[in-house]
C-alpha cells in the first residue's frame, strides 16, 4: 500500500474526464493503479448494461479523491463540471486534497479551477509525466510533504502480456507509413468508430478478422487507412504499410520489417518473411500490431500474414476488388455525405460559399479525391466556381486531368483511364464504355438479357458476351475488381465522374455506336403501359438512364414513345413534378428539332397540359389544350381518337374553372364522337361519360348524373377490371354522389372500398389516394365522428402540402375540410382563420367566380353567423348568393343552400 493509503475498500481516486480524452484518462489509471492506488474510471468499471450517471454519482461521493484530467475539452463537458464541483464543494478550501487537476493539454482553468494546483503532464516525456503524477497522487493521499519518487523507465521492447496502457501521443516502436496525416482529411467518423470497435474492442478472446476497405478508385480507401493508422497509433507497438499493387513491392516491405524486428537475415525472402509471420503470431515483443496492405490487387494470404491477424494483431486491407470480401472483413467505402463534401471543398479553397461548395459537390458526385482536387485547383488558379462547374459539364476529363491531390500519386481522372487502359480484354472495355453510357444509378441486369430485343443493336466486341450469360458474369466480374464498377441487388453502379471520363475516353468511331446500343436496350426494356401501377417501378428505375443516354435528343421514333410514355407513368403515379418537367424538355427540343406540327411533339404538348393540370394550373393547361386541339384538328381531323381525346381534356379544365355549362356541351360532343368513332365499350368512350357524369353533378342534375355513373361503373368493372385507376375513380365519384344525395351509410362503404384499393395500388401519398381519404374523412363528419373526421384530416392535409404544395387546388380543398372539422369540435377561432386563408388561396389560385370559391366564401359567412356577427354575415352572404345564382345557376344544390343560410340569419333576427 502506498503511503497514507486508506484501508477501506473504496476507491483512492475518481478518474473524471471528457470522452476526447480517453486514452490520457486510462493511462493515468493504469499508473496508479501500477502503483497500488485503487481507482474507479468510467473506461473499465461501468459495465455495459449498468447505469453510468449512478456510477458517475458514487464515483464523486465514494472515491475519497476526484483526479480532473483537464483539457479544452473537459472545460465545456457539462457531466465533467457536475462531477468536479461536486469534489470542490466538499473541500473548497483544498485542505484534504479531495480534488487533483491533471492538465493533459495547454488549456485553461475555468472558474474555480483556477484555485486548484495543477499536474501537468504534457509537453514532457512519459517518464516525467509518470513522475510528476505520482508525486501528486502520493501528496494527496499522504496530505504530507514527500520525497519525489525515482521515475520508472520506459517498459522494455519486450513486453509482458497484458501490456501496459500506452503513454499518450507516444508513437510506436516501430512505424513506417509513407503518407503524412492528411489535413483535409474530413468525414469518416461512422467509418472509424466502426473499424476501431470491431479491431479495438473486442474481448480478449475474440479473434478479430482481418478488414478490407474496398470501394471506387478515389473514394478515399487510402486516406481512411492512413487517418486510422494516426489516429490509433498509440494503441499499437508496430505499424507498417505494404504496397500492395504487386507481388514483388510487397515482399519487399515485408522483409523489411523482418529486418525490424529482428528475424535473422537469410538468402531466401520467402523464408524471411515465414520468421515475420511466427513473430508477429507470438506476439513477441510486439504483442499489438497493425499491418496495412495498400491497394491490394487479387485477393491473396499475403504469404500467412492475414492467417495470423487475431486477438492483438490487425490486418487491414485497402483494394478495389470487391473479391477480398471472401478473405476479410468487408467495410464499403463510399462517398462522402453531401455536408462533408462541401466541407472538403472549402478547406480546399475558403472561399468558397456554402452553396457553391454544395453544387460543385454535386457536380462531382461527393467523390473526396476529385472533391479534394477540385478546391486545391480553385485555390491555386482563382477559377470561379461557376466556371469550374460548367468546364466539368463541358470538358470533364481534361478538367479532371489538370491538378493532382498532394495525398494521391495521380489526378483522378488518370487513375480510371490508366485502369481501362490495362485491361487486356477488349469484352470488359466495351462493357465499361457501354455502362458510361448510361446514369450514374444502378443498370438493371436484366437490360443485358438474352431475350432483349436491343441485343441486336449491341456492338459486335459485345454480342458474344452479352448472349453468354457466364461470358458476361465474368466480364462483370473484371470492371468490378478495377473498382470502376459495383454491383449491388438493384443492378450496376458506375460513378458519375467515371462515365463522364469514359465518355471522353472512348475512341471518336465507337461513341456513336454505343449511344445506339444503350438506346436500344433500354427502348426494349419498355413495359410499353404508362397507366399499369405495376409497371411505374420500372419506369423509375429506366428514367435517369433514358436522361443521361441522350433519349430527348434522337430520331428514332420507338426511342420518343419511350420518353412520352415515361411522362405518362409519372404522371398517372401521381409524381407530377417530374412528369412536367419531362414533358417540357420533350416538346421544347422536339418542337426545335422535328416541327411543333409532328405528331410526338404535339404528343408532348398534349402530356404536358394533362400534368400542368393536374398541378392546378388551370388557366395554363387551357391555353395548352386550346393549341394543342387546334393543331390536331388541322393535322389529324375532328374525328380522329387523338382529337377527341385533347377535347375531352380541354372539356375537363374548363369544369375545372368552373364554367360547367360550356364544359357539358362539350363533354356531350365529345362522348357523341366517341361513341360513333370508337364505339361503346371503348375506354375513352367510358373517360368521357365519367366526366359528363361529373359535370352533371357539379351543376346539380344529381339523377342524372348517378345514372350515368352506374353505367360507366358497370362497363368499366367489366373492361378493365375492378382494380383498374379508372374504375377505382369512377367508384370515388359514385360514393360522393351518393353522399351527396344523403345515404351515408352506402356512401361510406363504397369510400372504404375506394380507399383500400388506391392504398394499396397507388400508395399512402399519391394525389387519388389522398382525395379518397378526404372523402371518407369528410363521410365520418356527416355521421358526427367529428374527432375521427379532424385526425384524418389532418394527415391528409400534411401529406397534400408535402405532396402537391400549399397552393393545390386539392390541399386547398383538404384545408377547408379541416377547417369544417375543427368548426364542429366547437373552436371558432381557428376554424375561422383557416377559412379566411383557404377563401384567400382560392380566391388567387382559381379566382372570384369557381365553385369552390364560391363554397369557401359560403362556409366563412356561416362561421361568421355562429360567432354571432350576423350583420357581416349577411353582407358576405348576399354576394356569395349572387355570385352562385349566376355561376351555378338559381336550382344548384349550392345556390340553395345559401339562401338557406340567409333566411337563417333573417329568422335569428
Amino acid at each position: 500500500m502506498t503511503d497514507g493509503g486508506s484501508e477501506s475498500t473504496d476507491s483512492h481516486f475518481f478518474v473524471s474526464y471528457a470522452q476526447e480524452d480517453r486514452v490520457w484518462a486510462e493511462w493515468i489509471a493504469w499508473t496508479l493503479e501500477e502503483a497500488h492506488y485503487r481507482v474507479l474510471i468510467q473506461a473499465w468499471d461501468f459495465a455495459p448494461g449498468s447505469n453510468w450517471v449512478s456510477g458517475m454519482q458514487e464515483g464523486v461521493t465514494r472515491a475519497a479523491r476526484t483526479l480532473a484530467v483537464l483539457s479544452a475539452d473537459y472545460a465545456r463537458s457539462v457531466y465533467g463540471a457536475a462531477e468536479w464541483q461536486a469534489a470542490w464543494a466538499a473541500d473548497p478550501a483544498g485542505q484534504a486534497r479531495k480534488l487533483l487537476t491533471v492538465r493533459v493539454t495547454e488549456c485553461d482553468r475555468p472558474g474555480l479551477l483556477g484555485q486548484i494546483v495543477p499536474v501537468d503532464v504534457f509537453g514532457v516525456d512519459e517518464t516525467v509525466a509518470r513522475a510528476e503524477l505520482l508525486r501528486a497522487a502520493r501528496l494527496a493521499v499522504s496530505g504530507k510533504r514527500g520525497k519525489p519518487a525515482l521515475a520508472p523507465p520506459f517498459p522494455p521492447v519486450m513486453q509482458t502480456i497484458p501490456a501496459p496502457a500506452p503513454f499518450p501521443n507516444a508513437s510506436p516502436a516501430v512505424w513506417s507509413v509513407p503518407w503524412p496525416r492528411n489535413p483535409l482529411f474530413t468525414g469518416r467518423d461512422g467509418e472509424l468508430t466502426a473499424m476501431a470497435s470491431r479491431l479495438l474492442s473486442a474481448e480478449a478472446s475474440v479473434v478479430v478478422l482481418p478488414q478490407t476497405l474496398h470501394g471506387l478508385g478515389g473514394v478515399g480507401k487510402t486516406q481512411l487507412a492512413v487517418e486510422y493508422a494516426y489516429r490509433h497509433a498509440t494503441d499499437y507497438d508496430l505499424v507498417w504499410w505494404v504496397p500492395g499493387e504487386s507481388t514483388a513491392l510487397a515482399m519487399g516491405a515485408l522483409v523489411d520489417l523482418a529486418s525490424r524486428v529482428g528475424v535473422p537475415a537469410t538468402d531466401s525472402a520467402q523464408e524471411r518473411i515465414t520468421g515475420l509471420v511466427e513473430v508477429l503470431r507470438r506476439g513477441e515483443p510486439f504483442r499489438r500490431w497493425l499491418v496495412v496492405v495498400d491497394n491490394a490487387e487479387a485477393p491473396s494470404g499475403l504469404f500467412g500474414v492475414l492467417a495470423v491477424a487475431g486477438r492483438s494483431g490487425h490486418v487491414l486491407v485497402t483494394s478495389r476488388d470487391p473479391a477480398w470480401a471472401s478473405w476479410a472483413q468487408p467495410v464499403e467505402v463510399d462517398v462522402l455525405p453531401r455536408a462533408d463534401a462541401i466541407r472538403l471543398l472549402r478547406r480546399g479553397c475558403e472561399r468558397l460559399t456554402d452553396a457553391e461548395a454544395g453544387r460543385l459537390a454535386a457536380a462531382l458526385g461527393d467523390l473526396p479525391l476529385a472533391l479534394e482536387q477540385a478546391g486545391s485547383w480553385l485555390a491555386v488558379t482563382g477559377m470561379p466556381a461557376g466556371t469550374y462547374e460548367r468546364l466539368l459539364t463541358d470538358k470533364t476529363g481534361e478538367l479532371l486531368a489538370r491538378g493532382r491531390s498532394a495525398h494521391y500519386p495521380l489526378p483522378v481522372a488518370a487513375a480510371w483511364t490508366i485502369a481501362v487502359d490495362g485491361l487486356d480484354d477488349p469484352d470488359a472495355v466495351g462493357l465499361l464504355r457501354l455502362l458510361a453510357r448510361f446514369g450514374p444509378e444502378p443498370v438493371p441486369l436484366d437490360l443485358f438479357s438474352p431475350a432483349a430485343e436491343g441485343l441486336a443493336e449491341v456492338p459486335d466486341v459485345l454480342a458474344d458476351m452479352v448472349h453468354d450469360p457466364l461470358a458476361f458474369s465474368d466480364r462483370v466480374a473484371t470492371v468490378c475488381r478495377l473498382g470502376l464498377v459495383r454491383a449491388t441487388a438493384d443492378g450496376l453502379v458506375m460513378h458519375r465522374l467515371v462515365q463522364a471520363v469514359l465518355r471522353e475516353h472512348t475512341p471518336a468511331e465507337h461513341r456513336e455506336q454505343l449511344r445506339t446500343a444503350a438506346h436500344a436496350l433500354l427502348t426494349a426494356a419498355d413495359p410499353a403501359d404508362p397507366a399499369d401501377p405495376a409497371c411505374w417501378p420500372r419506369y423509375t428505375v429506366l428514367y435517369p438512364h433514358v436522361l443521361a443516354a441522350g433519349m430527348l435528343d434522337t430520331t428514332d421514333d420507338a426511342v420518343r414513345r419511350l420518353v412520352l410514355r415515361l411522362a405518362e407513368a409519372f404522371r398517372s403515379s401521381g409524381d407530377y413534378r417530374t412528369a412536367a418537367s419531362l414533358s417540357r424538355q420533350a416538346y421544347t427540343r422536339w418542337t426545335a428539332q422535328l416541327g411543333e406540327d409532328h405528331p410526338d411533339t404535339i404528343t408532348a404538348a398534349h402530356n404536358l397540359a394533362r400534368v400542368v393540370r393536374e398541378q392546378g394550373d388551370y388557366a395554363a393547361a387551357r391555353a395548352l389544350f386550346d393549341d394543342v386541339l387546334t393543331r390536331r384538328r388541322r393535322t389529324l381531323g375532328e374525328d380522329h381518337p387523338d382529337t377527341i381525346t385533347t377535347a375531352h381534356n380541354l372539356a375537363r379544365v374548363v369544369g375545372d374553372q368552373g364554367d360547367y355549362a360550356a364544359a357539358r356541351s362539350m363533354l356531350h360532343d365529345v362522348l357523341t364522337r366517341s361513341q360513333r368513332v370508337l364505339g361503346e365499350d371503348h375506354p375513352d368512350t367510358d373517360i368521357a361519360a365519367h366526366e359528363l357524369a361529373r359535370v352533371l353533378g357539379e351543376q346539380g342534375d344529381r339523377a342524372a348524373a348517378r345514372v350515368l355513373f352506374d353505367d360507366v361503373l358497370t362497363r368499366r368493372r367489366r373492361i378493365l377490371g375492378e382494380d383498374h385507376p379508372d374504375t377505382i375513380t369512377t367508384a370515388h365519384e359514385l360514393a360522393r354522389l351518393v353522399r351527396d344525395q344523403g345515404d351515408y351509410a352506402a356512401a361510406r362503404v363504397l369510400f372504404d372500398d375506394v380507399l383500400t384499393r388506391r392504398r394499396r395500388i397507388l400508395g399512402e401519398d399519391h394525389p387519388d389516394t389522398l382525395i379518397a381519404a378526404g372523402s371518407l374523412a369528410g363521410m365520418a363528419r356527416d355521421q358526427g365522428d367529428y374527432a375521427a373526421a379532424r385526425a384524418m384530416l389532418d394527415d391528409v392535409l400534411t401529406r397534400s402540402r408535402r405532396v402537391l404544395g400549399e397552393d393545390h387546388p386539392d390541399t386547398i380543398g383538404a384545408a377547408h375540410e379541416l377547417a369544417f372539422a375543427v368548426r364542429d369540435q366547437g373552436d371558432y377561432t381557428a376554424a375561422r382563420a383557416m377559412l379566411d386563408d383557404v377563401l384567400t388561396r382560392s380566391q388567387r389560385v382559381l379566382g372570384d367566380d369557381h365553385s369552390s370559391t364560391i363554397a369557401a366564401a359560403h362556409g366563412l359567412a356561416g362561421m361568421v353567423r355562429d360567432q354571432g356577427d350576423h350583420a357581416s354575415a349577411r353582407a358576405m352572404l348576399d354576394d356569395v348568393l349572387t355570385r352562385s345564382q349566376r355561376v351555378l345557376g338559381e336550382d344548384h344544390p349550392l345556390t340553395i343552400s345559401v339562401r338557406c343560410t340567409l333566411a337563417g340569419i333573417s329568422d335569428a333576427e
